[in-house]
């Protein structure tokens, strides 16, 4: 039988009711609390080291990126059952779930690629545009003026309206990496473990991404503001403290025990 990062076998029951997601927000911040610069740790280096891998473009996103969270998700599940947290423990994601944590999150890394063609086309679309109109315009600044203002509308709400679609397709694997730690069978189990949970819960996992949205907003600009050095600090935070609200509510709605002292 397969065990979770807890590990408890995949299978297990328990009496825990049904967590509500502002109470899985409230558990995850009281958990980041009380061990935090030792929880911050492991989150900073991860974003280090994908940002790092930024750098290979799509690299990135699909060989580096899951595995890397997919191990912090093992530190958060360590944790919460009363170890220690392990800055080395990221990298059991690349040693334990690697083909499974990538298998799991490539729609996601496939949307996101997709996103930013779409993107990237809009933009060459209207530059190329408006080059086109003001040679045939003639010089006439009022005829060009209209094109990149009709051109920049049309272009922000179709680039908005696939963003939006993106957010909800990929809130849809918010369970997957979680999941790969108790399907080791497949990737795609996972994800489709995740999609299931989400169909369930459809609008309370609306609510989560939307409150985290805020709240890495509100972080983000918090970090800014401090000469822009402290989104260093505030990214680790909000990253580890949503990964701790995600993972209560994976045990919660599973069946799990939510771990020690929860």
């Amino acid at each position: 039988m397969s065990q979770g990062a807890s590990g408890l076998p995949a299978g297990a029951a328990s009496a825990v009711r049904p967590l509500g997601v502002i109470e899985a927000v409230g558990m995850g911040w009281r958990l980041m609390m009380s061990d935090f610069w030792r929880l911050w740790l492991p989150a900073f280096v991860v974003l280090l080291i994908i940002m790092a891998a930024s750098n290979f473009g799509i690299v990135a996103a699909i060989v580096v990126q899951p595995p890397l969270l997919a191990g912090l998700y093992w530190v958060v599940a360590r944790k919460m059952d009363g170890g220690a947290a392990d800055v080395g423990d990221i990298f059991n994601g690349f040693k334990e779930r690697f083909g499974q944590s990538v298998l799991a999150m490539l729609p996601v890394s496939l949307a996101g690629m997709v996103l930013g063609l779409a993107l990237a086309a809009a933009i060459l679309l209207l530059l190329f545009g408006g080059m086109g109109v003001a040679g045939a315009a003639g010089g006439r600044d009022e005829a060009v003026a209209v094109v990149v203002i009709v051109g920049l509308v049309v272009g922000g709400a179709v680039f908005l309206l696939l963003m939006l679609a993106v957010l909800v397709f990929s809130m849809f694997f918010t369970f997957a990496l979680p999941a790969v730690w108790d399907h080791p069978e497949s990737g795609w189990e996972a994800a489709k473990a995740s999609m299931r949970m989400v169909r369930e819960r459809f609008w309370s996992v609306l609510g989560l991404t939307l409150l985290y949205c805020l709240i890495s907003s509100a972080a983000n600009l918090a970090g800014l503001l401090a000469c822009c050095v402290g989104v260093l600090f505030t990214t680790p935070v909000v990253l580890f403290w949503q990964m701790a609200a995600v993972t209560y509510l994976y045990r919660s709605w599973t069946g799990r025990p939510l771990g020690q002292g929860a």
